[in-house]
């Protein structure tokens, strides 16, 4: 399940990304992180709405793009069920991002 969902996430950052992007490591680690920040806010209890919020006001130098997978990431993350909030998560996503 958790496969399946990063795929299709993936998908989306791929899709999110600029073509040539100038700093990719830089990209990708920002991708790692405002998924790290949502995770943050749900586990704080928050609900999808906030986190959305307060994701977006943090993310540095944001972009149509940062924002339109701030949200999906938001809808993503706040899907799973609370065993998957974990580092893996980010990392993964940070990953993908790199291998594209």
């Amino acid at each position: 399940m958790l496969r399946t969902s990063l795929a299709i996430l993936a998908l989306t950052v791929s899709l999110t990304l600029p073509a040539m992007a100038q700093d990719k490591q830089a990209e990708c680690l920002k991708i790692g992180q405002i998924a790290t920040d949502i995770m943050a806010e749900r586990k704080s209890g928050a609900n999808d709405r906030q986190a959305e919020r307060r994701v977006l006001r943090n993310i540095p130098n944001m972009s149509k793009n940062d924002e339109v997978l701030a949200v999906n990431l938001v809808s993503w993350i706040y899907s799973l069920p609370e065993d998957q909030l974990t580092p893996e998560v980010s990392n993964t996503l940070y990953q993908t991002c790199l291998s594209q």
